[in-house]
């Protein structure tokens, strides 16, 4: 009997960059990936985007109406993913922050937080405390007067874990501009290290063995190496994603 996948999300950051001709890539955005610890229990010593799975106060009433700004038409397609859509951007924005310390939160609908030399200290306490079960995201947010900016994550896939495998996970993909007021902190326990460079550069990596990645990683570097930019990523991210279980993650 295969497992029951997890409802999961993952955020994809992106940040723009300057071409590098050595390795004729023009592009002109950059990919952020983290390396997950070597003990792990999934996925060990592999590159992953930042992400994890659905947790009790994602579906708490609290947290849905600190959310705002979730595209209609995606809350349509994800409908069939659990029984309510618009938790997949709070599960998505609460682990980005949970692994990076990247808060994809506002005050106004339009602009993120600032964090800065007044409050980084704080958000980072708030970031341990949210490791350690010892706070949840929504209360971090109601403390602190700001909402989950759905707006600023584009949805662009999903994929399933193959039924042979012993963990499995049904994660939602993002595509989010990394925001250029704060900077990463990566959960040490988990996580070793962070890496950027163009979906070409990433690939490139992993081809030359120097980097280890898996389909769904792949697979998204690879829709992403399409595009020149992040506006051009973000105005297609509903282009060319099938909603489909994946049987086999072989390359």
């Amino acid at each position: 009997m295969p497992v029951e996948p997890k409802i999961a999300a993952t955020v994809v950051l992106l940040r723009e960059r300057v071409p590098d001709p050595e390795f004729d890539d023009d592009c002109e955005f950059e990919v952020f990936m983290v390396k997950r610890h070597g003990n792990a229990r999934f996925m060990s010593g592999h590159h992953v985007f930042p992400g994890g799975g659905i947790e009790a106060q994602d579906i708490t009433h609290e947290s849905r109406v600190r959310l705002i700004g979730p595209d209609k038409d995606i809350l349509c397609i994800v409908k069939e993913v659990c029984n309510e859509p618009s938790d997949l951007w709070i599960i998505a924005i609460r682990e980005l922050f949970e692994e990076t310390g990247i808060l994809i939160a506002t005050k106004d609908k339009e602009h993120l937080i600032e964090l800065n030399n007044e409050n980084s200290v704080k958000f980072k306490n708030y970031q341990d405390q949210l490791q350690k079960d010892q706070e949840t995201m929504t209360n971090v947010l109601t403390k602190e007067n700001l909402y989950y900016a759905a707006n600023h994550l584009k949805y662009f896939g999903r994929l399933i874990t193959p039924k042979i495998s012993p963990i499995r996970f049904d994660t939602q993909f993002f595509l989010c501009k990394f925001p250029q007021n704060q900077n990463i902190n990566l959960f040490g326990d988990e996580l070793t290290e962070g890496l950027w460079g163009s979906p070409r550069e990433l690939i490139k990596l992993f081809r030359k063995e120097k980097i280890k990645i898996i389909f769904p990683q792949y697979t998204t570097l690879k829709r992403l190496k399409k595009f020149k930019t992040i506006e051009d990523a973000f105005s297609n991210s509903k282009n060319g994603f099938k909603i489909v279980q994946v049987e086999d993650f072989r390359f």
